[in-house]
This record gives structure tokens, C-alpha cells and sequence, in this order.
């Protein structure tokens, strides 16, 4: 087992399938922890993908980057997401 704590999206898993409400540092929580970290992926950013598949719906040409990730570091990327957040807020109504 790791002595570094465990990112978030790992402590919630395993507190979720431990049936936990509070980050424990017991041995079997580590473990778990551990193998979730180990095995399996963060969960997906929907603004992201979102965000990638209207930016490869526009772009046809370079599509398939926008869909591999490979320009999120673009401003138009923060923008699309944005723009979904500000919809999730209400704005404009």
C-alpha cells in the first residue's frame, strides 16, 4: 500500500463501495483505494466530452484531435465549457 493519500475521485469510490460517509486510514480502505487507483480509470469529465464532440462537430477536419483530447489546452475548449456551465446555471432565462 501507498503512504500518499489517494486522489478524490478514488476515496469517493471506495467510500462509496465500502459503504462509508467518512475517509477512513484503516488498512482494508488503503487497500481498496489502491485498487481502484490501480485498476481503474478517473471518471469522465462530461463538459469535456461535450465540449470535444461540438468542437469536432465544427471542425470537421481535425475532428478526431478534438475527440482524442488532444486540444484541450485551446481557448475555444474553455469556452464551450463555460458555456455549458453557464446553461446548467440559468443563464439567459
Amino acid at each position: 500500500m501507498t503512504t500518499e493519500t489517494p486522489p478524490d475521485w478514488v476515496l469517493l469510490e471506495a467510500a462509496k463501495r465500502a459503504d462509508c460517509d467518512v475517509y477512513r486510514r484503516d488498512g482494508a480502505f488503503l487497500a481498496l483505494c489502491d485498487m481502484i487507483a490501480k485498476h481503474e480509470q478517473p471518471p469522465a469529465d462530461r463538459k469535456l466530452l461535450c465540449a470535444r464532440e461540438a468542437s469536432a462537430e465544427t471542425y470537421t477536419t481535425i475532428a478526431e484531435e478534438y475527440r482524442k483530447g488532444k486540444l484541450d489546452h485551446l481557448d475555444l475548449m474553455r469556452g464551450a465549457i463555460r458555456a455549458i456551465e453557464l446553461y446548467e446555471e440559468g443563464f439567459g432565462k
